[in-house]
């Protein structure tokens, strides 16, 4: 049976300048590495939890995220690309499935959470470097913002670029880390791990809830290369084994580098950004100090251009459908990349730098929590609204799996927040971003008005009804 989706507003993911996407596409192997990057990017920025939560306490949590978070997301990711593989990706899939507003605050909720994302990676990438070569805080940011703007070059030479930067940039910063695990593997047989709540800060409760939000960080992103499936070849296929293949990769890329760092330092109130480094640096003199230094480094550049190819995409989408200025929509003639969404993002990093780890991450989690209830919400509903999908991937195991499924991440998600709101620093935070989180009703009446003037004949109707 035929169903209309909920939205009425005609979509733009049919329209000419979406349709050129597609003309530079990625495969397979450069999807995993994209995805990987997307997603995990190695060990480094693991070393936050480690100093709230100690390494049991770290351990514990990669495996619960991994399999209260991250696996109902990756299942949910497949099927819902499977069913939309369209340039758009989840924003497509909350509209279609709940309408015109939900999807705009999916929208919204990412932009937010993306935007303080993003800006994590290149204070990671000055914190790396400065084991090397001790820098002042000015000098820091300088090669920060010169990270932020040589990725977003990089991105405007195209998604096939893009792709092949991403396995190089995996190869380069897995190296280390699996010479360190090699390396340190006898210890775990050796020394037993750290006893739990040693020289915990800010006292058990407090602690659990920074780790966690760390942890959620660290394993979150499932859905994000939905956005560009109209750039993947074969899309329906390769995400579902692109996600096989990726989600074993990112547990164990945290799970071993974390349980051999325990090992050789024990002590949570030694860990910091850049801690793996002197892990290495212990195990393996400073060669090895030195090579996980730099693979810290490249990972954070490696996360921030394959964040870059994704978000850069949601700009583009919302201008097209006119919610945003139409200039947001314009593509690079010569590799179809939308350069001034890109340009713009870069803008936004560049003013969001001098904020903290701490602050960003929270604000980070908070609204990523929030777009994934509403994909999860869209899911369970795209169920009733196209039950006839034959050939499709579909989670299997009925309504029992998909309640399951649905309802785990919220339990974290709810003990996430009941933590934080435990410390004033945390209500102060979370009290912020419930504000932005409400503007996005009078944001999206703001942005109607304008879609009112700039939508016209090009639009097509959607291709979803």
């Amino acid at each position: 049976m035929k169903i209309k989706p909920l939205s009425r507003k005609p979509s733009s993911i049919s329209t000419p300048a979406a349709a050129r996407l597609g003309g530079q596409q990625i495969g397979l192997l450069a999807l995993v590495a994209v995805m990987y990057l997307a997603i995990s990017g190695g060990a480094y920025g693991i070393e936050e939890a480690v100093r709230w939560g100690g390494i049991r306490l770290t351990l514990l949590l990669c495996l619960l995220v991994a399999l209260t978070v991250s696996l109902p997301t990756a299942l949910m990711a497949a099927e819902l690309t499977t069913l939309f593989p369209v340039e758009g990706g989840f924003y497509v899939w909350v509209r279609e499935g709940l309408g015109s507003f939900a999807g705009f605050a999916e929208a919204y909720f990412t932009l937010l959470y993306t935007a303080v994302d993003m800006t994590l990676y290149p204070v990671l990438f000055a914190s790396y470097l400065a084991f090397i070569w001790p820098l002042s805080a000015a000098a820091q940011l300088g090669l920060a913002l010169l990270m932020v703007w040589s990725c977003g070059l990089l991105n405007i030479a195209g998604v096939k670029l893009v792709g092949r930067a991403s396995i190089g940039l995996c190869a380069l910063l897995l190296a280390p880390l699996l010479a360190m695990v090699v390396a340190g593997g006898g210890l775990l047989l050796k020394h037993p791990l750290p006893p739990p709540g040693a020289s915990l800060p800010g006292g058990t409760y407090h602690a659990l809830g920074m780790a966690l939000v760390v942890v959620i960080w660290n394993f979150s992103g499932w859905e994000n290369l939905s956005v560009v499936a109209q750039e993947i070849k074969t899309a329906r296929r390769s995400y579902l084994v692109a996600m096989a293949i990726v989600l074993p990769m990112v547990v164990l890329g945290y799970l071993l580098p974390v349980a051999v760092g325990g090992a050789v330092m024990g002590n949570p109130a030694a860990w910091h950004g850049g801690a793996l480094a002197e892990v290495g640096q212990r195990l393996g003199g400073r060669l090895l100090g030195h090579a996980l230094a730099i693979g810290g480094m490249v990972s954070a550049l490696a996360i921030f251009q394959a964040a870059m190819l994704w978000v850069s995409r949601l700009p583009f989408i919302l201008a097209l459908e006119g919610y945003l200025p139409s200039g947001l929509s314009r593509l690079s003639e010569r590799t179809l990349a939308p350069w001034v969404a890109i340009v713009a993002w870069c803008v936004v990093c560049t003013l969001l730098l001098p904020l903290g780890f701490a602050v960003l991450v929270l604000l980070d989690v908070t609204f990523y929590m929030a777009g994934l209830m509403l994909e999860l919400a869209a899911l369970i509903r795209l169920r009733r609204l196209r039950p006839q999908r034959p050939g499709l991937f579909t989670i299997p195991g009925g309504v029992g799996v998909l309640a399951l499924l649905t309802i785990a991440p919220l339990v974290v998600w709810a003990l996430t927040f009941t933590i934080a709101l435990g410390s004033t620093h945390g209500l102060l935070q979370l009290s912020g971003a419930a504000m932005l989180g409400l503007s996005a009703w009078p944001v999206y009446r703001l942005c109607q008005r304008g879609e009112r003037t700039r939508v016209g004949a090009v639009y097509k109707p959607s291709v979803l009804s």
